[in-house]
Parts: C-alpha cells; structure tokens; sequence
C-alpha cells in the first residue's frame, strides 16, 4: 500500500503485488554529456500494480470493503512498474472476490508475478478477476482508511476526507432554529419535572438540571449542603 499520487482526492492509497525485490549497484548520468556517478547501493521493488475497480460503490457509506483488480498486461506500462521500498506504508491484506472467480484477460501468458494461484494448483495463466482490501485485519491498517490514526502523518492530508466518509452532513440554518425551539420545549417540560424550586435553582447554576444540557447539575437534599457552598465558606475555588 502506497500514498495515492493522483491529483484527485478520491482514495488515499495505491496498491501493488511485489513480485520481486532487486538489490543493485547502479551508476547513473543526469545527460550524455555527465560522467557517470560512482556505483551506489538502490534497493527497488518489481510491482505489478492494482487500480481500483471504480464500477464498484464502496466505502464507510456504501458499507463495503474497497475492490480492486490488475492493471491489463497489454499496457505494460500501466501494468507493472518499479517502487523505492521506503514509498510503502505497510503491507495489506487482499480477499479474492471468490464469486467472480478467476480470469486470463489480464495476463494471457505464463509469468513469475502470479504467486496465490499456482499455490493452489489453478491453471498457470488465471488471475482472481478481483480482490477486496481488508481494513478490519488490525488496528492500524482500520485506523488508515478511518483517518485520525496516532503516529499516522503521511495521510494527514486525507484525514478529513476519511473521517468525513460516512458521517452524517452538519444541519442547515433552518433545521438549527427548528431544533433549539424544540430544545426550549424540552426545557421547559424538563423543568415541570423538576418542580418550580429546583428548576429554579438549577436555572441559577446555568441550566435545566437535565442531562440533556451536557452537564449533570447536582440539587442538594434538605439538609444537606453541596461541596461548592463548602468551599465557597471556606475560602477555595471550585476545582
């Protein structure tokens, strides 16, 4: 899994399948005129790359697990590519989509890059047509697509969007007003509950004396004497 570098902010994430990993002493020139570099360690991934199945309503509002498949091999530049190691944020676990089952159209010919499929003794040229990205697997990877995740900086940017996906929209103007005379209604029924002295003396303190209010407000019993008019005769502050 990869930081998407689409411009269009409409997932996060790239995937790719490593397909072999390649330790290197390379030399390199910036133009035919430069000399060539002093030979330098590169370590790089061989990747043959995913892209999500756009066709497919997924996410926190359609309550489904992100589906993705190949790229076609027929555009090989599409289809595979090379990654630094250091541009992969962690690994990723991906469900075949079983019902679909498998397919040759993405890759027609015999390659090293299929791995799951000649496990399990399928035919050396069939691809699962699709896979579902599972981000319930743990922790960190259910916090990656939820966003807000500790430690999580390179998605900061999307952590917006994520914890936007699937909330519900804040309310209009109208629906605000509609709801603070339904409020003031169920303050006052609230305070009829409470009888004329304690709703008296709870609207003092600020409030209904519901819990509504967001804040418990305490009515002492006859007899008794709350801890702030202690403290209060004492000489402290309220804590």
């Amino acid at each position: 899994m990869l930081l998407s570098q689409e411009d269009e902010h409409s997932h996060p994430y790239w995937y790719a399948r490593v397909c072999a990993i390649f330790h290197m002493l390379v030399e390199y020139r910036p133009d035919v005129q430069s000399a060539f570099s002093k030979p330098e360690w590169m370590d790089v991934l061989f990747v043959r790359w995913f892209r999500r199945d756009i066709n497919f309503d997924s996410g926190w509002d359609a309550k489904r697990l992100p589906r993705i498949q190949f790229f076609d091999a027929e555009h090989p530049a599409e289809a595979f590519g090379f990654v630094h190691p250091d541009s992969v944020i962690r690994g990723i676990h991906l469900i075949p989509t079983f019902t679909a089952g498998p397919t040759h159209e993405l890759l027609s010919y015999d390659s090293f890059v299929r791995q799951d499929l000649l496990a399990e003794g399928w035919e050396s040229q069939l691809d699962w047509r699709f896979f579902y990205v599972n981000i319930f697997v743990d922790r960190d990877i259910f916090m990656r697509f939820r966003g807000g995740g500790v430690g999580h900086k390179i998605t900061r940017d999307w952590d917006k969007l994520l914890q936007r996906e699937g909330r519900h929209n804040p309310p209009s103007e109208d629906s605000s007003d509609e709801g603070s005379s339904s409020d003031s209604e169920d303050d006052m029924e609230g305070n009829e509950e409470l009888g004329e002295d304690e709703a008296e003396e709870a609207e003092a303190q600020g409030g209904t004396g519901r819990i509504d209010d967001g804040v418990d407000v305490v009515v002492a019993d006859d007899g008794e004497e709350l801890d702030e008019v202690i403290w209060d005769a004492e000489g402290y502050d309220a804590l």
